[in-house]
């Protein structure tokens, strides 16, 4: 079983880097369009490697397999979106307000 997880390892670190490549490459060939509102691309590195850590986690909590049946691994994918755009979207209120507290003390 360890084998099997270094192997799902290896494999979503390579998947994660192509899919981080892929989207380099199309914000590259699309930077006219894009450029307006570059300011929302700094995290998807951050948002790969996270989803790298989620699928790394789900393949190990499920003894390298997906969980029963596909509905299961899209209900499982769905509620770890959810959870984490809110955890997200909680991140960027609480610092927005605290920065904007400290820039005003300072």
């Amino acid at each position: 079983m360890e084998d099997e997880m270094l192997k799902v390892n290896i494999l979503t670190i390579t998947v994660a880097g192509l899919l981080m490549l892929l989207t380099g490459l199309c914000l590259l060939v699309f930077r006219d369009a894009v450029s307006k509102d570059i300011r929302f691309f700094l995290p998807i590195p951050p948002l790969g490697v996270a989803a790298y850590v989620f699928v790394f986690n789900m393949f190990r909590y499920y003894d390298g397999n997906l969980p029963g049946n596909v509905w299961d691994t899209i209900g499982e994918l769905v509620l770890s979106a959810v959870v984490s755009g809110v955890v997200f979207c909680g991140f960027i209120v609480a610092n927005v307000v605290i920065t904007n507290i400290l820039k005003e003390m300072f």
